[in-house]
């Protein structure tokens, strides 16, 4: 059987239990277009623990700029459902005890640094726009601030001190960047995080600052990174 017949098979089972398919339905979603998107609709057994990786690791953090903290859990605990159904003859995967509460916290990290670079979503669950800050973005996106320098970049996080300051190391270039984060968006930046982001530098300041963060990705990315 393959992979799409055997998700139908777990929603229509699930379908049973309304409100846990209420909760699920996000993570079906992201899944099913997993698998669609990247050509995956392959055999079971086939289907192994690394395509599981790249879809936790690479394929939401690049396509999900906008979840909560909430959805975050129930979509990795759908996704660890899945898997486990898929594979019933196999050993259970421990997905959710992996992932679970880093993928919480990397998300609240991403969520309170794209407040701080004035990002129009002012809330993810529901999504909430601010027209005035949406307006805003876009007229800054038409012209640079006179004498700004930008960076764009996969950045992994070096260090994070007590009081907000943060070294960011650009990836394959060895170069480093000095930010002042704010309470509590440092709390939750942890050594060894990537972050696709556009950093700015003001004349005359010392510190750089988020743009824009575009992907937050965890450490454990940066092998699938270098391979894509």
């Amino acid at each position: 059987m393959h992979i799409l017949e055997r998700v139908e098979n777990y929603v229509e089972e699930i379908k049973e239990k309304p409100y846990i398919y209420k909760i699920q339905k996000l993570g079906i979603e992201i899944f099913k277009n997993y698998i669609n998107a990247n050509g995956l609709d392959i055999r079971e057994e086939d289907f192994h623990k690394e395509l599981l990786d790249k879809l936790i690791l690479l394929w939401i953090p690049r396509t999900k700029k906008y979840l909560s903290e909430a959805e975050v859990y129930q979509v990795i605990y759908t996704i660890h459902d899945i898997y486990n159904y898929i594979n019933k003859e196999k050993e259970i995967s421990t997905i959710l005890e992996v992932y679970g509460e880093e993928y919480m916290r990397i998300y609240k990290a991403k969520n309170l640094l794209q407040k701080m670079t004035k990002d129009p979503v002012i809330s993810v669950d529901p999504i909430v726009i601010d027209l005035a800050k949406y307006k805003e973005k876009k007229k800054k996106s038409n012209y640079g601030e006179i004498a700004t320098t930008y960076e764009q970049a996969l950045f992994e996080v070096e260090e994070c001190k007590e009081g907000g300051q943060v070294i960011l190391n650009k990836v394959a270039q060895g170069k480093t960047y000095k930010l002042l984060l704010e309470y509590p968006a440092y709390k939750y930046l942890k050594k060894g995080d990537l972050i696709h982001a556009i950093i700015k530098r003001r004349l005359f300041y010392v510190y750089w600052e988020f743009e824009e963060v575009r992907a937050y990705y965890l450490p454990q990315a940066v092998e699938l990174l270098n391979l894509t």
